[in-house]
C-alpha cells in the first residue's frame, strides 16, 4: 500500500510540472457555482492550514509513538518504526489480522517546514483526485468534519483510508482484505490528538 502513496505523490509532481497543456472540460467545470465557491474556500482554508503547521515545531518521534494503538482492527500490533527524516516525523505500525490480512497505520506529524511539505504534497494534492473504474476507486469523503480519502482495488481490496486530524496530523490506514467501512471505524477509534 505504501506503492500508492509513493504513486500518488509522484503523479502529484508530475501534474503539477505540466500546466501549460489545455485543460479537458471535466465534471467538475460543470458543478454550481456554489459548490466551486465551496471547493474554493476550503483550499484557502487549507493553504492556510499548511502555513500555520510550517510555524510549528514537529514532535520527537517518541512521542509520535504513542498514538499508535496496542490494537487496530482486533489484531495485536507487530511491529512499530519511528523516523525523523527530512523535517518530517513518522511512525509506521503494522497489525497482523490473520495470514491474508493485514494493515499498516502511518501518522506523519506535519509540523515544521517539511510536514508542511508532506501536507501539501499527500493531502491538499489529493482534492482533485476522483478516480473509478473496473479495478480500483479514490474519492474524497467527509471524515469528523473534514475531508478524507478512500482508495480501494476493487479486485483485491486493498484499501487505504487517509484523514487529517488534531490539527496537525496526517494519517493512513492501508490494509490488505479489509473493507473500506472497516478502515473507517477503525479510524474513527483512533486517538489523535
Amino acid at each position: 500500500m505504501n506503492r500508492f502513496l509513493l504513486l500518488l505523490a509522484s503523479i502529484i509532481i508530475l501534474a503539477s510540472c505540466n500546466d501549460n497543456k489545455p485543460k479537458e472540460k471535466d465534471e467538475a467545470v460543470t458543478k454550481p457555482v456554489n459548490n466551486a465557491d465551496q471547493m474554493k474556500n476550503a483550499v484557502q482554508d487549507m493553504e492556510k492550514q499548511k502555513e500555520e503547521l510550517s510555524k510549528l515545531t514537529p514532535i520527537p518521534p517518541d512521542q509520535l509513538k504513542t498514538m499508535a494503538p496496542e490494537t487496530l482492527l482486533g489484531a495485536a500490533r507487530t511491529n512499530l518504526d519511528a523516523n525523523d527524516a527530512m523535517g518530517a516525523t513518522l511512525i509506521t505500525a503494522d497489525y497482523e489480522l490473520n495470514d491474508s490480512s493485514s494493515a499498516t497505520l502511518t501518522i506523519y506529524d506535519c509540523a515544521g517546514p517539511g510536514g508542511a511539505g508532506i501536507y501539501s504534497m499527500q493531502y491538499l494534492g489529493l482534492l482533485n483526485i476522483k478516480e473509478d473504474n473496473e479495478e480500483e476507486y479514490t474519492k474524497s469523503v467527509e471524515f469528523n468534519g473534514t475531508t478524507a480519502f478512500e482508495h480501494c482495488d476493487k479486485t483485491t481490496n486493498d484499501c487505504a483510508f487517509t484523514f487529517f486530524a488534531g490539527g496537525r496530523y496526517l494519517v493512513t490506514i492501508e490494509a490488505a482484505n479489509v473493507s473500506m467501512d472497516a478502515l473507517k471505524q477503525a479510524a474513527a477509534g483512533l486517538n489523535i490528538k
